[in-house]
């Protein structure tokens, strides 16, 4: 149960009262005894918000305005495509059935039952009849850009092993560890019944070796479970299948001998697209597996192997179909996982070019770990590139593992070339009281709608989303200028004319958040006051670094340094933009920051050991002001590739990979 939801006080102790603080709705009157904003929005806010703008359009009137937008961008609900919904993997559904009734044959056929009895006796086999899917018809946020935890789980049977009751969400230090403790999950389910395992791993390069790992403990797995008394002959079977784009089956049928099963796993090929269908291959694999499930009468125990949340289009659309094949077919799901990037669907892993020596940022399904998109997916210059872990997995897998009374382990990150990561460990019971909503989308995006503080800041994020393309223009501002002065003075006149419109926004934005204070502290959900606290902040501070980065341009286009002698090899390529302590019109800007400051400081105090305070506290350490840095290029690191053979074809030059 959440603890009541404190009122937000944004004024710090080194304020004199009322300075840096926000006028409450005239109509809204706080419980007693609460902490309230102090009134200035009729005085000082408004001198300073006049003094800003006034000396905003003079510096500026030199540049060509573009128009204001005349009305704010409207929250997008839309119905996605049926042919995306239902879009299947490359298996078709004859040749699903095809392969499972071989892999029945295969592994039921006896002395004592000839293949025709057999042959017949599958035929009749009741066809499984899917409970009617919750995603039918849903309306779904249009996801662009976006566990778990110790929650009781209503679906989990009373007597299972010590350890695992009432979590979804099970934190391990390594696979021997989570291995551990699917053996134990293994042999309770064998004193109930036989039982099929499926492994399914992703084909992603970045999970071989993980793979490899797996392989060199998956002896002692059946070693372990073949200890229990219940587990004699074949009553553990196992099946090996992988995903990626596309799905394989690398068993062809169900076996008992862990050799065989060693053997599947080291057939995993590696995919180069990139993609992950997640939720389609959970719903194919057990598809293919259900009839031979039925017939030889045993429980499933589907363990995904990914370290990936899986392409976000198949996960919208068909997540809740695969939740239904589960329940109906009776499988617990058991996922070993990533932590999922806090609030944001990406991590970037930075890559070099073997042959050019430039660093890509390549993005990675990480994420989030909720639902709908509940964070600002801008940093304040463009689409967010740093890699927060959320204290949850991925909203998809820790839901399917809740639904079908299994487990998400979430394994440590392996963050050596992520960029930006920001690795943290949170305590359970800290975040259990800021665990997201684990029912269907569905189910809550009617609970956006009639929830006024969740519509608020779903709104004002979805109004900054650089993945919509309506706005990206106008929220995606330059932050690489080019070397040459001409070049570099035009282009700074482009995003000075930009500024007005992105302002304007922000404007909309704080000024919405600022005028419905009174949503927040109504509500008792601490996740969603956190949202709010964390959401303001940032606002403030994103307007303050826009007014910077157009002042510091200007000065920088009029009076640009030349840039630092380096060796010969050393090219020169430009300028980056980077933030900084220093400023360039703090009497224009101090206001914003100084409020700012107080309100991400009020995150890390009273959301302290979350993400949200680790988020708080990062801005505050960017600091407010901008700055450009010379880019410079190693020449030694370019590789041109070698010319191929003599009469033969020529070596095609290394291409970006997907991962």
């Amino acid at each position: 149960m959440h603890r009541p939801a404190p009122t937000a006080d944004w004024s710090s102790p080194k304020l004199p009262d009322g300075e840096g603080a926000l006028a409450e709705p005239a109509h809204h009157e706080s419980s007693s005894g609460w902490l309230r904003f102090e009134t200035i929005q009729n005085s000082a806010s408004f001198l300073v918000s006049l003094i800003f703008h006034f000396s905003l359009v003079m510096l500026l009137a030199m540049f060509t305005i573009i128009d204001p937008p005349t009305k704010q961008i409207e929250l997008v609900m839309v119905e996605p495509e049926v042919e995306d919904r239902e879009r299947p993997l490359e298996i078709e559904l004859d040749e699903s059935e095809k392969i499972a009734k071989e892999m029945t044959l295969a592994n039921l056929t006896t002395p004592e039952q000839g293949m025709e009895g057999m042959v017949e006796a599958s035929l009749k086999a009741p066809q499984l009849e899917l409970p009617p899917t919750e995603f039918a018809n849903a309306p779904l946020v249009a996801l662009q850009a976006e566990a778990f935890l110790t929650k009781d789980v209503d679906s989990l049977i009373e007597d299972m092993p010590v350890g695992t009751v009432g979590s979804v969400q099970a934190v391990v230090g390594d696979y021997q560890e989570a291995m551990d403790q699917i053996s134990q999950e293994l042999i309770w389910m064998l004193s109930k019944n036989k039982v099929l395992v499926v492994w399914l791993f992703d084909q992603s390069e970045s999970m071989k070796d993980d793979q490899a790992k797996i392989r060199q403990r998956i002896h002692r797995i059946y070693a372990e479970v073949g200890l229990s008394e219940h587990a004699k002959g074949d009553a553990l079977t196992t099946g090996v299948a992988s995903f990626g784009q596309g799905f394989q089956l690398h068993t062809r049928a169900p076996t008992a001998d862990p050799e065989e099963v060693d053997e599947a796993i080291a057939a995993v090929p590696i995919d180069p697209s990139g993609e992950e269908m997640f939720s389609s291959a959970v719903a194919e694999v057990l598809t293919l597996h259900r009839r031979y499930a039925k017939i030889a009468d045993r429980k499933i125990a589907l363990i995904v192997v990914t370290d990936e949340s899986g392409n976000s289009d198949d996960n919208e659309g068909r997540l809740e179909k695969a939740i239904s094949i589960a329940r109906a077919t009776d499988t617990r799901v058991f996922i070993l996982g990533r932590e999922a990037v806090f609030g944001y669907p990406f991590a970037h892993v930075q890559w070099m070019h073997p042959e050019e020596g430039t660093i890509h940022l390549l993005p990675v399904d990480r994420g989030p770990e909720a639902a709908l998109i509940e964070q600002l997916q801008t940093d304040g210059f463009g689409k967010r590139t740093d890699a927060l872990t959320s204290g949850f997995g991925p909203f998809e897998q820790v839901r399917m593992a809740k639904e079908t009374g299994g487990i998400f382990f979430m394994l440590p990150g392996e963050e050596a070339n992520i960029n930006n990561a920001i690795d943290r460990r949170y305590e359970p019971k800290t975040m259990d009281m800021y665990r997201p909503n684990l029912s269907s989308r569905m189910e809550q995006v009617g609970e956006v709608k009639n929830d006024p503080l969740k519509t608020l800041v779903t709104k004002i994020i979805y109004d900054l989303n650089p993945y919509q393309e309506s706005v990206a223009d106008v929220i995606e501002i330059q932050q690489v200028f080019s070397g040459d002065l001409q070049r570099f003075r035009q282009q700074v006149r482009q995003q000075q004319a930009k500024m007005i419109t992105y302002i304007t926004y922000l404007d909309r934005a704080i000024e919405a958040a600022e005028n419905n204070r009174n949503l927040r502290d109504d509500s008792t959900s601490l996740r969603w006051n956190a949202n709010y606290d964390l959401l303001y902040g940032q606002l403030l501070a994103y307007r303050a670094r826009a007014f910077e980065y157009g002042a510091y341009l200007t000065k920088f286009a009029d009076n640009p340094p030349a840039p630092p002698q380096m060796p010969a090899y050393m090219e020169f390529r430009g300028w980056r933009l980077a933030t900084t302590d220093e400023l360039s019109a703090p009497d224009k800007t101090e206001a914003d920051i100084s409020l700012s400051r107080d309100v991400l400081q009020f995150v890390m105090q009273e959301h302290a050991g979350t993400p949200w305070s680790t988020r708080a506290s990062w801005e505050i350490k960017r600091g407010f002001g901008v700055k450009l840095e010379p880019i410079f290029f190693d020449t030694r690191r370019i590789n041109r590739p070698r010319p191929g053979p003599p009469g033969g074809p020529p070596r095609m030059p290394v291409q970006i990979p997907k991962l």
